[in-house]
């Protein structure tokens, strides 16, 4: 875990079941969103997405994703 600001955090060489159900609380925790790198952008609510910048918002995927097999799938679809 790398927090590169104060309002973005950033995880690498993470994985396992448990790990996902920690970061889907920790993001609605935070009321954050999720950005794959080259992946889709997680948030937590339909209507969150109008919040978007529209680079994350047109140029790639965005997926409600609430818990930790959420996101998991939304990654492995990616």
């Amino acid at each position: 875990m790398f927090l590169s600001s104060p309002n973005s955090i950033t995880f690498n060489r993470f994985g396992g079941g448990g790990i996902m159900d920690l970061l889907a609380v920790l993001l609605r925790r935070l009321d954050a969103m999720l950005v794959v790198p080259g992946g889709p952008t997680m948030i937590q609510r339909d209507e969150d997405r109008d919040l978007l910048p529209a680079s994350l918002r047109d140029d790639w995927p965005v997926v409600v994703a609430r818990t930790g097999a959420e996101i998991d799938r939304a990654i492995r679809a990616s």
